[in-house]
């Protein structure tokens, strides 16, 4: 199956479906729209995007022209429309505004995408991020909760370790979870900046 026949069979004609911050509707026709989900009860004066290049750009910045590094943080502007009739061509204008996140899902839900846990990734880490992976467990639960929950539309999908289990990320009628199936740099930023301040606490000269 293709990533356009995915599509067309999460979103049949004459349907909605959320994605993220955004909502995805098809026409009786057969068309395809994606607006803000905001704007999926207000359509007129949006502004009609139609090339990848304008979404992309779209996509970079916030409401407020601040500059959107986590492609997938809840921060995407609102106040435009992107319509095209075939669904290669939706799925790439979906990936200017959300990069692979719908290949993900399709891939993560048949069950030829496995996640990796945190240790894994960090222990991969050189340079600079190489003592990331000392992390404890509050660590890293202090990075879900920080980083991931408030910065991030991605549902986490990896586990702490090799050994947690985790319950796989079950799919919704009318929403396409956006999975996270490995922890971003952000994430591994974070787990560096955790164990340098913890560190640096327990190497303090001794005042007293």
């Amino acid at each position: 199956m293709t990533l356009a026949d995915a599509l067309e069979n999460l979103l049949p004609p004459d349907s909605t479906l959320r994605l993220g911050e955004l909502q995805l509707s098809r026409s009786p026709e057969g068309s395809f729209r994606a607006v803000h989900s905001r704007n999926r009860d207000s359509m007129e004066r949006l502004e009609k995007l139609e090339s990848l290049a304008e979404l992309r750009e779209m996509a970079k910045f916030d409401a407020n022209n601040e500059y959107r590094p986590l492609k997938t943080a809840p921060t995407l502007k609102c106040g435009w429309v992107t319509e095209c009739d075939e669904p290669a061509e939706f799925i790439k204008r979906l990936d200017a505004i959300y990069p692979g996140l719908f290949a993900t899902w399709v891939a993560y839900d048949a069950g030829k995408l496995d996640p990796v846990s945190l240790r894994t990734t960090l222990d991969r880490q050189t340079g600079m991020y190489r003592f990331a992976g000392t992390i404890n467990d509050q660590m890293a639960n202090e990075i879900m909760r920080e980083v991931c929950s408030p910065g991030c539309i991605r549902k986490i999908a990896w586990p702490i370790d090799d050994q947690c289990a985790v319950s796989r990320i079950k799919p919704h009628k009318r929403f396409i979870p956006p999975v996270c199936t490995e922890a971003c740099t952000f994430a591994v930023s974070k787990a560096r900046e955790l164990v340098k301040k913890a560190y640096d606490k327990a190497n303090a000269p001794d005042e007293s």
